[in-house]
């Protein structure tokens, strides 16, 4: 069968499908540009983190055994109140010992992570307004496993997970990339919509050429002779 037969045979599913496809296209691409400007700026759903649940809070100069606050994995360390001085705050980690009798350590780089707001307040009855101190995204998997906090004039520090932030280089790339795919869709839903009022104006299939000018006139007949 050829195409055109088939298309015949399915002209109506087609159109449907047509239709469909101007809906999404116009629709779509509101959508994806509105997502696109919140990914960019930063806004609405994809605004930086600005609550959380402390898994752990600690006094200063304490020890703490980071597993007995959070998941294993990236964690985030905070301080308390906010407006402590997080530049003069120091936090250092030790290793567990390793089956060769290695204990390894380090010390946290003070820094806002990505993705988070600059104060962050607790889901508590009565919120607290914490500071976002640093994040172990930069050491190795599980490696910090007590942790050591000081300085700022910060009356406690807190523990809680890291996970479901989202950076800044995956907030603007995925934001750029819906950016730039709004007006293609846009631009597919309207080639839809002519192809739409094109059929409705002459049909799917139009006659050929020829057959629509010749006239619609019975073939002469001879007269039976008398």
């Amino acid at each position: 069968m050829s195409t055109t037969g088939f298309l015949r045979q399915n002209a109506g599913r087609f159109q449907v499908v047509v239709a469909m496809w101007i809906f999404v296209g116009v629709f779509g691409s509101l959508l994806f540009a509105s997502f696109g400007l919140m990914l960019v700026t930063g806004r609405g759903l994809f605004a930086d983190k600005a609550s959380f649940e402390p898994g752990l809070e600690f006094a200063p100069g304490q020890e703490v055994k980071v597993s007995d606050g959070t998941r294993p994995g990236n964690f985030m360390v905070l301080a308390y109140p906010a407006t402590a001085d997080v530049s003069t705050v120091e936090c250092s980690w030790k290793s567990q010992v390793y089956s060769t009798g290695v204990q390894r350590d380090g010390t946290l780089d003070i820094a806002r992570p990505d993705g988070v707001a600059e104060v962050l307040t607790t889901f508590e009855a009565t919120p607290r307004s914490f500071a976002p101190l640093a994040a172990t995204e930069g050491t190795g998997w599980m490696e910090p496993e007590f942790l050591t906090c000081s300085g700022g004039g910060a009356e406690s520090f807190a523990i809680a997970s890291a996970r479901g932030f989202m950076t800044d280089t995956a907030r603007y790339g995925i934001g750029a990339v819906l950016l730039v795919a709004a007006p293609i869709v846009l631009g597919l839903g309207l080639v839809a919509l002519h192809f739409t009022r094109k059929w409705h104006r002459h049909g799917m299939f139009p006659a050929s050429r020829d057959a629509a000018q010749q006239p619609d006139v019975a073939p002469h007949q001879p007269r039976p002779p008398a």
